[in-house]
C-alpha cells in the first residue's frame, strides 16, 4: 500500500477557503476539490461538520454515509481517504490544538459523528457565528470550540445548583471590559481553571458562551446609552469599541431588530 501523505495542521484538500483563527482552534470552510482524495494522515486532531452534499471516509465503519448537519471527530494521527457523492460537497472543519485534542482524546480514541443533542446545537452556533462575522467572533468562537472539546470529550456531571465564586468572578471581568479582543484562554487562566471546564461550567450556570456574554454587555451599554444621552451615533460607536458608526449600525441591528437611530426614537416616544 503506497504510504499516506501527512497533512498538517489545518490542512485539508479543498477549495474556496474562507477561515477564522483563535488561540486553540482555526475554523475554515471549503468545498471539496475533486472526487476523491489520496490516501492521508492528519497529524492534528479535528472536526468536520458536512454543510451540504454526503461525506463518505473510511476512517468510519463501511465508509458511513455522513449527510448534512453531521459532525465528526478525527482524533491526531487519523489516517484515511474520504470523498463526498458524485464530487459535490461544502464542509465546515475545526482543527484542534493539541493541548485541547487531549481533553478529547482520553475519552474518544478514534473517529466518531455526532448527529444531534447538544454537541449538534454548538457546532451549528460556531457555524452560524463563522458566516456572521464580527468583531467578538473569535472569542465567541474561541469558547464554541472550548464547549465542543468537552462536549464530546465527556459528559456532564449532576450540575450543581450554584455558580462557584471563581466562575462568578471570571464573569465580572468580561461584563467590566471593553475589549471585544479579550481572550478565553486567559479569563480561564486568571480563574485557574482549564479552558475546556470554564467554557462548560460558563454555559452551564448562564446559558451562553464568554464571548456571546461579552457581545450582550456591549449592547446593553450601547441601549443605556441611546436611552440616556444625545450622544451622536458616531461617538458611541468608537467609545463602545466599534471602528465607526456603520460596523454599530449593523451589530446593534442583528442583536435587537432594530438599528441604533429607531431605538432610540421609539424609547423616547
Amino acid at each position: 500500500m503506497a504510504s499516506a501523505r501527512v497533512l498538517g495542521p489545518g490542512v485539508f484538500y479543498g477549495q474556496d477557503r474562507r477561515e477564522l483563527r483563535t488561540s486553540s482552534f482555526e475554523f475554515a470552510e471549503m468545498n471539496t476539490a475533486n472526487r476523491e482524495v489520496p490516501r492521508h494522515t492528519h497529524l492534528n486532531a479535528h472536526f468536520v461538520m458536512v454543510v451540504r452534499g454526503v461525506y463518505l471516509t473510511a476512517a468510519l465503519p463501511d465508509e458511513g454515509a455522513c449527510g448534512p448537519s453531521t459532525l465528526v471527530f478525527n482524533p491526531s494521527g487519523t489516517t484515511h481517504r474520504d470523498r463526498f457523492q458524485c464530487g459535490q460537497g461544502r464542509f465546515f472543519t475545526i482543527s484542534v490544538a493539541p493541548e485541547i485534542a487531549a481533553q478529547i482524546e482520553r475519552h474518544i480514541h478514534v473517529p466518531a459523528t455526532f448527529t444531534s443533542g447538544t454537541i449538534a446545537r454548538t457546532i451549528q452556533r460556531a457555524y452560524f457565528e463563522f458566516q456572521d462575522h464580527s468583531d467578538f467572533s473569535p472569542m465567541i468562537m474561541e469558547g464554541l470550540g472550548l464547549e465542543l472539546a468537552g462536549r464530546a470529550g465527556q459528559s456532564f456531571d449532576q450540575p450543581d445548583r450554584h455558580a462557584p465564586s471563581w466562575l462568578k468572578r471570571a464573569r465580572d471581568v468580561i461584563s467590566d471590559s471593553h475589549d471585544a479582543s479579550l481572550r478565553v484562554k486567559d479569563i480561564a487562566r486568571d480563574a485557574g481553571v482549564h479552558p475546556v471546564h470554564f467554557a462548560r461550567a460558563f454555559r452551564r450556570f448562564f446559558n451562553c458562551s464568554p464571548g456571546e456574554y461579552a457581545r450582550q454587555c456591549c449592547m446593553e451599554r450601547v441601549r443605556q446609552r441611546l436611552a440616556s444621552e444625545e450622544t451622536p451615533l458616531a461617538e458611541i460607536a468608537l467609545q463602545t469599541g466599534f471602528k465607526d458608526q456603520s460596523q454599530l449600525t449593523h451589530a446593534f441591528k442583528r442583536f435587537t431588530g432594530l438599528t441604533p437611530t429607531a431605538f432610540r426614537r421609539t424609547f423616547r416616544r
